[in-house]
């Protein structure tokens, strides 16, 4: 979908805004038709405090609304827009796009958000009817700080991209959450004395970005450690010709092919020229992410419930082979932690038939020591599961090329380990095309041992819901890893698979569907059939969640089992300070029965405490349940929590603390911050506001910082301290964020800045220094008139004026109905008056005397002036006379 296009200046509409007969803001910038003006829909969500992230640049709108974190997508380069499973249509005349917001019709907004709006188009009066509780309505208290007064379009401003360079070496910064305690030392609460860390790490090296972690067991030894050296370039600036975006070393993963070989960790090296969030209908594909110690993450694809996690991997969550939708996918993966902290992060992953452009091509390659880490902590005592290969070395390549608009290659080979000393080589062929409108991929594989492999996918719509079919024929035992759930110690013979994404209509509600159905079969006769159904909605604030899993395995060497099981999950915010969830799973073949129950009630008391709650059933034997209790205290140097944790099945119990905290190294005072978690695992910046006297752009030694500047973007809301300096953490390691800037609380607000939205691509460990420069400025009110024959003065209207100081800078304006130009944000200087010249000189106009105009640069109020203009008499024809 197109934006409508560039906003006319001309049609500014300054519209109040009003909400529970409180003012939200006296100037809430609009443009159009007053009886449907297009809205600033960033400053509005901000207004309304949505949890929702504009970004013009990338034309997309994501974030979470209500109680029950429904998921808002708005992507105008895909023409998508959905709240939750709702499609929402949206028009080319219903957006336009500036460098700083997204606009949107009244109309539309409605559409998107749970609000009626009441525009008065002749008092520009807008008055915000509720149809759900705002979250500005749950925290009135905070209504006065949040009003804005825009009081003009700040369209004009750009937005201040600052780059961020990979440097030789930085000094690193970490992320440290540690935890001790005291227990009865039974099998359910570990050992009677746990102390457990985890250390996280992020710096340049090498012109690239280091990320190191180090985690200990239950006794504070050391168990597992990972180190990554990467490099990216979203534009494709890497190794030369090869065009890579990724390059990484270390502990890394390979790339999967069609058939054959999945993707696999260990330590080597790893590249890929293929688009970051960009995939293939047929292919799976893995999630990875940091998992601090007692957290868990739930997985949620198009608002779906997928899968869920409490047990790092090497202190990350992994979710392998998660099946996508043709189209925009959003990948939401929520993390709670054990004393009621919350964090969401969305991904918009965009997913098609594999095909590229004519004469376009992506490479991957990866080679690895299979499940080996470069810094191997493993002891023999471990019980993680080591495949038959581990050891051995695996190398993965696959190269894709567009041989005209409809047919992609494929090719791909692979080196796999069977044993240590073993491998097995793998070759595979195949074309990506669009079939009668279903997308079409067909795959050859051949291995080293004599096995072959055909499979065949296609993906399409069919009555409106986004299928997926794949089929893979094996022989002479080739073995495909790309099957999840299957038995990778039998030898295949074929795997069959249909999914089904889509939306159900549900007592007038939309409810996102998920269907999964897999039937494999083995070399020895055996046959598993599987199947899973998902579903997500939203009842009364609150999200709910259900789904069931089905196998059924028979014939062969193993025995018949067949088993069906189910769960149910809801959550809601409420009010926006209680966090409500629960889950029950229960069995329903070979017997109807439930398993177990979880629930768990979080409270925030202020800004700076929470309270958590917990209880857990084994429903099979209900005498058996655990309670949990925690607080937690959240600082600007890091979090402290207090737990409790009381087992009945054994009569244990656990007391302990927790620390949460980041390490920053502040260049400028040569010395480490400490600060909240953040820094080690994305990107801090070190903002230092002042006041730029002599206007060079830089800080020079003796000029001021600025205090009381407010930056948002990190993991709280900052404010400069007396020096203008502060630090921002939290701030990820996504391809870009943002800071918004604010200056409302600045003793003098009148001055001339940057652009108060600033992008960066942060990493891990990465401290970015930003300085911004300011000027103190001041407005002055300059009067243009005309003496009449009887010696009045009156003013005079559309006569265009510009103040120009010594350094040549030119401020412009046009004079209104009584003769008055206003001209802001001028800087200190002396300013000369000068009318237009081809103006002047076109109606024969001057000035009767020289003017000057003194700005002191102080936020006071200049003087107002008064220049008079006389017009020259029409000259004389001189063909009459």
């Amino acid at each position: 979908m197109e934006a409508a296009g560039k906003i006319d200046p001309d049609g500014l509409l300054l519209f109040s805004v009003e909400l529970d007969k409180l003012t939200l803001t006296e100037g809430l910038a609009a443009y159009g038709d007053a009886a449907d003006p297009l809205i600033p829909f960033g400053e509005l969500t901000r207004l309304l405090e949505y949890d929702v992230e504009v970004m013009p640049t990338e034309r997309r709108i994501v974030g979470r609304l209500g109680e029950a974190r429904t998921s808002l997508v708005v992507d105008l380069a895909t023409g998508t827009a959905r709240v939750g499973a709702r499609v929402v249509d949206l028009t080319p005349a219903d957006v336009a796009v500036t460098p700083t917001d997204i606009y949107l019709r009244a109309s539309a907004v409605q559409r998107l958000l749970p609000i009626k709006l009441q525009v008065n188009s002749s008092e520009l009066a807008m008055v915000i009817q509720p149809e759900a509780l705002l979250p500005v309505q749950s925290r009135l208290q905070r209504l006065s700080r949040d009003r804005q007064n825009t009081g003009g379009p700040r369209f004009q401003e750009e937005i201040l991209k600052v780059p961020s360079p990979y440097r030789a070496f930085s000094m690193p910064s970490f992320d440290v959450s540690a935890s001790a305690g005291v227990s009865s030392g039974s099998a359910s609460q570990g050992p009677k004395l746990p102390l457990r860390y985890d250390i996280r790490a992020g710096a340049d090296l090498f012109y690239s970005g280091l990320e190191a972690y180090v985690g200990s067991d239950e006794q504070g030894v050391p168990s597992v450690a990972r180190l990554l050296l990467e490099r990216r370039s979203l534009e494709g600036h890497l190794l030369g010709p090869l065009h890579a975006r990724v390059v990484s070393v270390g502990d890394v993963f390979t790339p999967s092919l069609a058939i054959g070989p999945r993707s696999l960790g260990g330590r080597g090296v790893s590249f890929s020229t293929a688009p970051l969030d960009q995939t293939n209908i047929f292919n799976r594909i893995d999630l990875r992410g940091e998992l601090p110690i007692g957290y868990d993450v739930e997985l949620y694809i198009n608002d779906v419930l997928q899968g869920g996690q409490n047990t790092p991997n090497k202190g990350r969550y992994e979710f392998l082979n998660v099946p996508l939708s043709r189209g925009v996918n959003v990948v939401r993966i929520v993390t709670y932690g054990p004393h009621g902290e919350r964090s969401e992060t969305t991904r918009i992953i965009n997913v098609g038939g594999g095909q590229l452009k004519r004469g376009e091509a992506t490479f991957e390659f990866g080679a690895v020591q299979q499940e080996k880490a470069l810094i191997d902590l493993a002891n023999d005592g471990s019980t993680d599961f080591i495949s038959r290969g581990s050891g051995g070395l695996r190398v993965v390549g696959a190269l894709n090329y567009g041989l005209t608009e409809l047919i992609t290659v494929s090719a791909g080979a692979a080196l796999t380990p069977v044993t240590r000393s073993s491998s097995r080589g793998e070759l595979t062929l195949g074309a990506r095309t669009s079939l009668f409108g279903f997308l079409t991929q067909l795959d050859l594989g051949a291995d080293s041992t004599g096995g072959t492999a055909e499979s065949l996918g296609m993906a399409g719509q069919l009555f409106g819901v986004s299928t997926v079919l794949r089929y893979v024929q094996l022989q002479n035992g080739f073995l495909d890893e790309n099957g999840p759930g299957a038995d990778f110690t039998r030898p295949l013979t074929s795997r069959g698979e249909i999914s089904f994404d889509g939306n159900a209509q549900l007592f007038h509600a939309v409810v996102p569907l998920s269907f999964r159905a897999a039937r494999t079969t083995y070399a020895d006769g055996g046959v598993e059939l599987s199947g899973s159904a998902r579903g997500s909605a939203t009842v009364a604030a609150a999200l709910l969640s259900g789904g069931f899993e089905y196998t059924h395995a028979y014939g062969g060497r193993s025995s018949t089992e067949e088993r069906l099981t189910g769960f149910f999950a809801a959550s809601t915010f409420r009010s926006f300070t209680w966090q409500l969830r629960g889950t029950v799973d229960y069995d329903i073949l070979p017997d109807l029965r439930p398993r177990a129950l979880a629930i768990t009630v979080d409270r925030d008391i202020s800004d700076r405490a929470s309270l958590r709650f917990g209880v857990g059933e084994s429903l099979e034997s209900l005498d058996q349940f655990n309670l949990t209790a925690a607080a937690t205290v959240r600082t600007r140097v890091g979090d402290l929590a207090l737990a409790a944790d009381y087992n009945n099945g054994d009569q244990s119990w656990r007391l302990g603390a927790q620390v949460n905290f980041g390490l920053a190294y502040d260049q400028d005072a040569k010395r480490y911050a400490l600060t909240r978690s953040g820094p080690g695992t994305g990107g801090t910046v070190a903002f230092h506001a002042f006041y730029d006297n002599n206007g060079n752009g830089r800080w020079d030694p003796g000029e001021p910082g600025v205090p009381n500047v407010t930056v948002e973007g990190g993991i709280q809301r900052v404010v400069t301290g007396p020096d203008g300096r502060a630090l921002v953490t939290g701030l990820g390691s996504s391809p870009t964020a943002r800071l918004n800037v604010d200056l409302d609380r600045m003793d003098n607000p009148s001055v001339k800045s940057p652009p108060r939205i600033i992008q960066i691509s942060p990493r891990a460990g990465q401290v970015l220094q930003i300085d911004y420069p300011m000027q103190n400025t001041s407005e002055v009110l300059v009067r243009i008139l005309l003496s009449r024959p009887d010696g009045t003065k009156v003013g005079l209207s559309g006569v265009r004026v510009k103040l120009v100081n010594a350094e040549g800078h030119v401020a412009e304006a046009k004079t209104e109905f009584d003769g008055s130009a206003n001209f802001e944000e001028l800087v200190a200087g002396v300013y000369q008056l000068q009318l237009d010249p081809e103006q002047a000189q076109r109606l024969r106009m001057h000035l009767v005397s020289p003017i000057t105009v003194t700005i002191k640069g102080d936020g006071g109020f200049t003087p107002d002036a008064s220049a008079e203009v006389k017009f020259d008499p029409r000259p004389q024809d001189p063909t009459q006379g």
